[in-house]
């Protein structure tokens, strides 16, 4: 991953430039726009409503102090290209205040402890969810390892970061993050990561009498830092010279006319020099990124008595499927594979609330009417199983927690998602906080999948004769593999009672056309989700596909409205529709458009005798 922070002219950090690339080889792009919050000095003293709190009490810089005396933080998340403002419109839901989108892929936000938690735990679209701890004054660079080993250790207060050893040291790992070309001696990571944990190990064992210093724990250390180095060039009349965006000087008045390559007259030829900025962030989890749910990996179970104590277990009844039968069933078949084209998880919610589907479910919730979504061709089930965790009010975190397989027979190893690394700092927040948040997800959770799974009410003039419930989510998939990857998926994650899923050829797909008491569709209540192939990761008999899903949807979908994914221009054609709203996303090294259509009955030609 890169992250790219910009500094002010006061040499404090602004926001952040993100370009990461996961696992799967997709990518998060970002492009920052400066803004006008700037993070006080780490060592300055701030009083607010009869509150001091000193610089050196707390490992982060302080930004505020709330009225109830909490410190307010600064956050960025990472979420992938294109769901910035959705990801904006979660955190603020959550309570975030400064609410900031970064360019296309990262939301700069504020907020206590208590927003940090929940949002690694709430959050559907966010991928990385970091505090910034440290940034280097622009005005003093780094050029060297000493520089950086000098600014790491005077920067963060290491006893509020990793403890004296007096109650015990943390365990810490560094990640260091490259965005330009930067000084020769810190262009290797490896070493450029332990002139960082040296500082900080050097820092401890300077307060202790014994010489005894922090562990290196890669896998799911109690501090997962982030140094990010961006390299600039200063020298002479260089500097500034440019016209154009950031032309005064700064970050982007370098070279020939700035950042963005305006041109400029120069006269004094002066070496340049290069120099870094260094930032270094803390990571509130771990665990891998916030995209991965857990229900793919074959392993779920939600034992809400075990884990969160006087919560009852949760009854079958209540889950539709049992999380035991599913564990069991998954451990014997081994782990689930994904598909070649599957969606990453936080690209499907990220898409069904922009569609509109949460909105739905909360209509369905106050007037009784119901809500509808249906996927002609699922996949391995990502949208479907996305959206009924969305209508069941379902925390993703907690799906992490119900999947995790690691520690050992001993008994050895913490599950990173019931116990993240925020909940593990000094100056953070207190165990009982994050007990209670996981409570209260757990109680919104029973009460989400009771309702989704209960019959309609009847209306004044009256109800279809067929069995309805509060939310119905019907998906169809041609492949048998591809369809038994999705039978797993909804299984795990425990979503049976609410999804019904059909295999064979959506145009063969009857839903009960378009009349008739045994129609599927609630006009005004239902969306049509799909992510047809368009010719990337799946180039088999594409045409017939899309000629299908048109079909399908002419026959279906009166009333209604539908949103398809679409990389191919040429292949959305073939639906012969006109589209009402486009929504730009890029995953996968690829531009992808969510396309919104309204469905409306073909109009009959009178026949002139």
């Amino acid at each position: 991953e890169v992250f790219t922070p910009y500094a002010n002219e006061n040499g404090f950090a602004n926001h952040v430039r993100s370009y990461s690339r996961d696992d799967n080889g997709s990518d998060d792009c970002c492009i920052d726009e400066e803004s006008n919050h700037s993070i006080k000095d780490y060592s300055r003293q701030i009083a607010t409503d009869g509150h001091e709190i000193q610089g050196h009490e707390t490992v982060q810089q302080i930004i505020d102090v709330g009225n109830d005396g909490q410190i307010i933080r600064e956050y960025f998340a990472t979420c992938i290209p294109g769901l910035q403002n959705i990801l904006a419109s979660e955190l603020i839901t959550l309570g975030a205040i400064d609410v900031v989108p970064t360019g296309t892929s990262g939301v700069s936000f504020a907020g206590n402890s208590t927003i940090g938690l929940k949002s690694i735990l709430w959050c559907r679209t966010a991928h990385k969810v970091m505090e910034l701890i440290a940034s280097s004054p622009f005005s003093t660079p780094v050029r060297n390892s000493g520089d950086l080993y000098e600014f790491t250790k005077a920067s963060i207060h290491t006893p509020s970061l990793l403890g004296n050893g007096q109650g015990g040291l943390m365990t810490l790992s560094v990640n260091t993050i490259y965005t330009a070309t930067v000084p020769k001696e810190l262009c290797h990571g490896h070493f450029t990561a332990l002139t960082v944990k040296n500082a900080l190990v050097d820092a401890v064992r300077e307060l202790r009498d014994d010489g005894d210093r922090p562990d290196v724990d890669v896998e799911d250390s109690d501090v997962p830092l982030v140094a990010v180095l961006k390299g600039r060039r200063v020298g002479g009349e260089r500097l500034g010279r440019g016209r154009g965006r950031g032309g005064r000087g700064g970050r982007g008045g370098r070279g020939r006319g700035g950042r963005f390559g305006a041109r400029g007259d120069f006269t004094d030829e002066v070496e340049e020099e290069i120099v870094a900025d260094v930032d270094i962030y803390r990571c509130l989890h771990s665990g891998g990124s916030l995209h991965r749910r857990g229900y793919r990996t074959g392993s779920m179970e939600l034992d809400m008595g075990k884990e969160w104590g006087d919560d009852d277990n949760i009854e079958e009844s209540e889950w539709g499927d049992n999380p035991q039968r599913n564990r069991r069933r998954s451990l014997e078949s081994g782990n689930a594979p994904i598909h070649r084209a599957a969606m990453k998880e936080s690209l499907a919610a990220g898409l069904l609330l922009e569609s509109g589907w949460d909105k739905l479910v909360q209509a369905a919730r106050s007037d009784g009417l119901g809500a509808v979504l249906i996927d002609p061709m699922t996949g391995s089930g990502t949208l479907p199983t996305e959206a009924a965790l969305i209508a069941c009010d379902m925390a993703p975190g907690l799906l992490r927690i119900a999947s995790w397989r690691g520690g050992s027979d001993d008994g050895r190893g913490r599950n990173p998602h019931r116990y993240p690394p925020a909940i593990r700092w000094k100056d953070f927040c207190e165990m009982e906080e994050w007990d209670n948040l996981l409570s209260n997800a757990m109680e919104r959770t029973k009460s989400g999948m009771k309702w989704a799974r209960s019959p309609l009410k009847p209306t004044e003039k009256g109800m279809l004769n067929i069995k309805r419930k509060n939310v119905t989510i019907l998906c169809n998939e041609k492949n048998p593999r591809a369809c038994n990857l999705a039978r797993i998926s909804i299984s795990n994650a425990g979503i049976g009672a609410i999804v019904s899923l059909h295999e064979g050829d959506c145009v063969e797909w009857d839903l009960g056309g378009m009349h008739g008491d045994h129609r599927a569709v609630i006009e005004g209540r239902t969306i049509f989700v799909c992510n047809p192939p368009w010719g990337v990761r799946l180039t088999e008999d594409i045409d017939n596909s899309w000629v299908s899903l048109r079909e399908f949807l002419r026959r279906e979908g009166n009333g209604a409205e539908a949103w398809v994914l679409s990389g191919n221009k040429d292949l959305t054609k073939i639906l012969r529709m006109k589209k009402s709203r486009t929504l730009v996303v890029r995953t996968a090294e690829e531009d992808l458009r969510w396309l919104q259509y309204h469905i409306f009955q073909k109009s009959e030609v009178p026949v002139e005798k």
